[in-house]
């Protein structure tokens, strides 16, 4: 039985995407794939595994209503300890809102989440552009592992190049770089700077700028503007 369930879990896979592609499901091959092993894995054991489908839903910040912005506070507070008391009060870096957020729901309940803030990044040439900056990635811990961040991530991407965006940025601690490149994301590999108040640059060595190509542009070579620590 368990030398079928590569297989069985690749069919599994194949229906839920035909199914999301008949029905317009938001990111619907996103699953718990470990729920989906156990019932494969474990039928004569349990009745009660299940295979857990959560749409992934787009937000526009001006729609979000006031539990929800509690929801997400708590998500953030606890998935950032380190900005506890600055999500106590609000959910953004730097006093910089949203566009729109990515956020899945279990039984009511917000269990992951990413916001889009718009950015602007000026080239050594000069030349400006807009692009989508991702900020607080976050999912339950006792969600994870379960490709949920990936399905976040994606929606929000796609939103973002049905936008008009041409480039989508991110700060990552070190070790979380392996995973972002795993889902086509790309380390800056030229200099970016950050400003205070464009007095003195800002030292960015505890986060990796890392950088998604929405569309068919590249990314701008050089070094890059971020204007100020708001990117972060």
């Amino acid at each position: 039985m368990l030398s079928q369930i590569p297989k069985l879990r690749k069919t599994l896979r194949q229906n839920l995407t035909t199914f999301a592609a008949l029905t317009d499901f938001r990111c619907p091959v996103e699953f718990t794939w470990l729920s989906a092993f156990l019932i494969v894995g474990k039928m004569s054991e349990s009745e009660t595994d299940t295979v857990v489908i959560l749409p992934i839903e787009i937000v526009e910040e001006n729609d979000l209503q006031p539990d929800e912005d509690r929801q997400i506070r708590e998500l953030l507070r606890l998935c950032f300890p380190d900005w506890s008391d600055v999500f106590r009060h609000h959910r953004t870096w730097h006093s910089t809102p949203p566009i729109y957020s990515t956020i899945a729901r279990e039984n009511g309940q917000i269990i992951g989440h990413i916001a889009v803030v718009v950015r602007t990044i000026t080239t050594t040439w000069n030349f400006r552009y807009n692009v989508a900056s991702i900020q607080g990635v976050c999912v339950a811990p006792d969600k994870r592992h379960a490709g949920l961040a990936r399905c976040l991530l994606q929606e929000a991407l796609q939103e973002a190049a049905r936008r008009g965006f041409l480039f989508a940025i991110l700060y990552c601690k070190e070790f979380l770089v392996p995973y972002y490149l795993s889902q086509g994301w790309k380390l800056a590999d030229d200099s970016i700077v950050m400003w205070n108040n464009r007095d003195l640059p800002i030292s960015m060595q505890s986060n990796c700028p890392m950088y998604y190509e929405l569309g068919e542009a590249s990314f701008p070579e050089g070094p890059l503007d971020v204007h100020s620590p708001s990117w972060e």
